[in-house]
C-alpha cells in the first residue's frame, strides 16, 4: 500500500535523536529489540496457528512498541496490523501479515548492519 511505501524500514536519524546520539545505548536497545523479536515471533506464529487471537493481539502490541523504540516504522505498522486483527477476535489475514513481517525483519537487519558499519 502507499502508506507502507512512505514508511522507513529504519529511521536512523530519528533513532539517534531518541538515544541522544549515544552509540552504546543505541546498540544496546537494538540488541534487546532483536532478543524480543527472536523470543516473540514464535509466540505470534503459534498464536496464529492455534487461533489464539488474545495472545496475537497482546504480543503484536508489545512488538509494535519495541519497533517504535528502534524507529522501525514498517515493522511497527505491520505489528499494528496484526494487533488490529487480534482485536477483532480474528486471525483472518494474519498469515499474510506474518509473511510480510519476516521479509521486513530481514530488511531491517540489513539496514542495521550497514548503519553499524557506516557509523563506527
Amino acid at each position: 500500500s502507499l502508506i507502507m511505501e512512505e514508511l522507513k524500514t529504519f529511521d536512523a536519524e530519528k533513532f539517534m535523536k531518541h538515544v541522544l546520539n549515544k552509540k552504546d545505548l543505541a546498540n544496546e536497545i537494538i540488541n534487546i529489540f532483536f532478543e524480543d523479536l527472536n523470543m516473540f515471533m514464535g509466540v505470534i506464529r503459534s498464536a496464529i496457528e492455534s487461533g489464539d487471537y488474545t495472545t496475537l493481539r497482546k504480543t503484536a502490541h508489545r512488538l509494535k512498541g519495541s519497533s517504535i523504540n528502534v524507529s522501525a516504522e514498517k515493522l511497527s505498522a505491520l505489528f499494528f496490523k496484526l494487533e488490529t486483527i487480534g482485536k477483532a477476535n480474528s486471525i483472518v489475514g494474519a498469515n499474510a501479515v506474518l509473511d510480510e513481517l519476516f521479509t521486513e525483519i530481514e530488511g531491517f537487519k540489513a539496514e542495521i548492519s550497514s548503519w553499524k558499519t557506516a557509523s563506527h
